[in-house]
């Protein structure tokens, strides 16, 4: 972490989001092909709006995340 950034880290221990869909999860309207989520509600607009919202303010959301083991979101903004 920068010390002109503020950065909050959110986790969860779920089912993880695979490396093919990494790159499309801050996507409007996307939503996971995994079976295991494909019921869930939702419009897949969550995470593009967060992002949206950060990048307006000059910061950034990322993602890492493991299959079976959870995701990290990490929200840096400026201080």
């Amino acid at each position: 972490m920068q010390d002109d950034q503020i950065q909050f880290h959110i986790e969860d221990s779920g089912i993880g989001i695979s490396a093919e869909e990494i790159p499309q999860v801050f996507d409007r309207f996307f939503r996971s092909g995994d079976s295991r989520v494909r019921d869930l509600e939702g419009t897949g607009l969550g995470l593009a709006y967060v992002r949206e919202v950060a990048r307006l303010h000059g910061g950034q959301l990322t993602v890492q995340s493991e299959m079976e083991c959870g995701s990290r979101f990490t929200l840096s903004l400026p201080a």
